[in-house]
């Protein structure tokens, strides 16, 4: 599991951008408090999927 911040770095999206995505129906994330905790491979998996348009919401934000 990994902050907003961590994830960020090692995917090469900012954090603006995965700020917005862990609002996204399906992204795995989950709020512990104040903090946005996100599944590293999952995450992978579900961006994977989005860019080739298997996912079931072809929106991102």
């Amino acid at each position: 599991m990994l902050t907003v911040r961590e994830f960020a770095r090692v995917s090469g999206l900012g954090e603006c951008c995965i700020r917005s995505l862990v609002r996204v129906t399906g992204f795995p994330a989950v709020k512990n408090g104040r903090k946005y905790m996100i599944h590293r491979q999952a995450a992978d998996r579900w961006l994977a999927e989005q860019a080739t348009g298997a996912g079931s919401c072809r929106t991102l934000v």
